[in-house]
Order: C-alpha cells, then structure tokens, then sequence
C-alpha cells in the first residue's frame, strides 16, 4: 500500500514537471532556445582556451633534419645509404592545443636525426627525434620512428694531381700554347667512404674549346674536377668531397693561352744539290711530315713569308736510297712547332739505259 502510494506522487511529479516545461516553450519559447544556444557558444569558447584539451594531427611526408654529419666525420664514420630516399615517406602526429590546431605544423616539433650518434661502422639503427612545442604542444607518434642506415670508415688521401684535357679540335689557323690552373688547385684532397676514395687514381678538368673566345693573348675559364679510376672510368658520387687548402672545391680556374698558327708545305722548301752517281737517277723523293705549323705571336708570323729550315740534301756521288734530317728553327723564343726535324727520303735506282 506505501508502494503504491509512494508511485503515484512520482507519476504526478512528473506531470507536473512535463506540463511546467511544455509551458515554458510554447510561451516565449524562442527566448529560451536562444539562451540556449548562447549558452553552447560559451561553453565551446570556454573549451578550445583550455591548453589541457588537445586534438591529434598528423603531418604527411615530413621534412627531416639531417645533422651531425661533421662530427661524425670526425669520429672517421659516414654514412653510405640515400638518407633522402629513407626519409621521403615520415609521418608525425602530435598532440595540439584545441587553440592552436589550424596554425600548428611539422616544423613546429623540429623533427631531426642525429648522425653524431652513430658509433661504429655496419649497419646502424638510428632513432628519428622531435621537441615539444610550448605553443603546439607535443609528439605522439612518428612513423617510421627510425631508420637503418649503413656506415662505413671515412678517409682522406691528400696530394691528388690535377691535370688539364683539352675537349675538340681548335678552330682553322688557332692554336692552345698552354694551360695554366690556379696554384692553389694544382694539387687537391679527395675524401669519402674508404671503398670509394681508394678507388680513385687520378683527377682532371676537361676544357671544352666550343666554350673558348678564339683570339690571341689569354683568357681564363672554369671547369668542373673530375675524378677517375684506375680503368679510366669516371666515378661520379655526391659522398666524395674535394677540397685545396682544407676548402672544399669542386671547380678550377684555368688561364688558356691562345696563339695565331700558320701551316707550311715542306716539300716547296727542299733543294736537291750534286749528283747522284753515274749510271744512277733519282726516282722519287718524299718528305715527312708534308707539312709543318708554327703557333706565334701574330707580329711574328706577319713577317714570317717562309718556313725557317734547313732546306739543302746533298746527293753527290751515292748509289742507294739516302735518308736526310733536316732541321726547322724557331722563328721567336714563344713559338711553337708542330715537328722540329723534317725526314727526307730521296730514292736512287740504277738508270735503265746504264751498260
């Protein structure tokens, strides 16, 4: 009977209750639901300015600092695997004040991987790190969240010769006298990985002649220094490090020095004197090289209207095929010949008519 009781006042609480509400929004209803909403506002704002509350965001294919790579040099390491093929795929979440979660972004978290931590040569896991950000809060999750790298012995070998290569023919009546490098680059240093830097046996800068200004007196260009094994190949690898002077390089400075050249046909110049035996004739006579230049200042080769050689054989009295030296002299200190001895080869044969 008390349970019956105690049932029906609950049942007519809630009437009570429903009619009261029911009263309450059908008359200036819009009023209150406006409070309402107000209300929800407050109570949103209120929420996103409490640091506490933060929301995950997760930043895709996230730039990585590499550091440390000096130091661990230093300590005779380096790294041999492609560090930006390994890290061109890294996700980080991190946990961002409700506040700050538009503006927040991976650099904000300074993810880095530290090379200076690496102790030995092999293979070597290496852990992808991150701050905490005052402003944007911190880190949750970094995926992948390291890295295996390979490691192997750093070397340098010092006292590398540098020579210059001429690449293409100089034009028509031009002629390269020297090349000079900067004294500094004459010799260089090659260091990197121990495999790679032993494998090395020279190096060189190549000049191209289409990029030359073909005219008289010098000029200076530039090239790259490339580097050569033993077999003549080129080894092209962005480990290997040139330097001069403990400054890393990876171009030479070069003085080309360019002269006016003048061809000269040799055998105009030879003169046959005496007489072969008797009963004898000479039949053929041939010179070697057929032609000679000379490279000169352009005053020198103006006044020069013939080859300065010595340009008498004499045949008197032989009875066979002779051959003779003959000498070309320099028409100034500078000059330069294309062959400084000229072979002429005079061929002596029975006359047919001889008894």
């Amino acid at each position: 009977m008390s349970e019956n009781k105690t049932t029906g006042r609950f049942g007519r609480i809630m009437k009570t209750l429903y009619r009261g509400l029911k009263h309450l929004f059908l008359h200036n209803g819009w009023v209150k639901l406006l409070a309402v909403l107000i209300s929800l506002i407050l109570w949103a704002g209120l929420i996103s300015q409490d640091e506490k509350l933060t929301r995950d965001k997760t930043f895709q294919n996230v730039s990585v600092t590499v550091s440390g790579a000096d130091t661990l040099r230093r300590s005779g390491y380096i790294v041999t695997s492609d560090l930006d093929e390994k890290l061109n795929s890294v996700n980080v979440t991190a946990a961002v004040p409700q506040l700050q979660y538009d503006a927040a972004e991976a650099s904000a978290y300074n993810i880095r991987l530290d090379l200076s931590k690496i102790t030995g040569p092999g293979e070597q896991e290496v852990k992808i790190l991150s701050s905490t950000s005052s402003t944007y809060g911190r880190v949750t999750g970094i995926a992948p969240s390291s890295i295996t790298v390979e490691v192997e012995e750093y070397l340098e070998r010092p006292r590398i010769p540098v020579t210059v290569s001429i690449n293409g023919d100089a034009p028509e009546g031009w002629y390269i006298s020297s090349t000079t490098l900067d004294s500094e680059l004459i010799v260089i240093a090659i260091s990197g990985p121990r495999t790679l830097v032993q494998t090395i046996s020279r190096a060189k800068v190549i000049v191209d002649t289409d990029a030359l200004e073909w005219t008289e007196g010098s000029q200076w260009t530039s090239a790259d220094i490339r580097l050569y094994n033993r077999s003549g190949e080129e080894v092209v690898n962005p480990l290997l490090t040139v330097s001069a002077d403990s400054k890393e390089t990876e171009i030479v400075n070069i003085e080309i020095n360019i002269l006016p050249k003048r061809a000269y046909y040799v055998k105009d110049n030879i003169q046959i004197s005496g007489s072969v035996a008797e009963g004898y004739e000479i039949t053929d006579v041939r010179v070697s090289p057929e032609t000679i230049s000379i490279a000169a200042r352009g005053e020198v080769l103006e006044q020069l209207s013939d080859l300065p050689m010595e340009r008498t054989v004499n045949v008197s009295g032989i009875t066979e095929t002779g051959v003779y030296q003959l000498k070309v002299q320099k028409p100034s200190d500078d000059a330069i010949l294309s062959n400084e001895t000229i072979t002429v080869t005079v061929e002596v044969s029975p006359r047919e008519d001889n008894p």
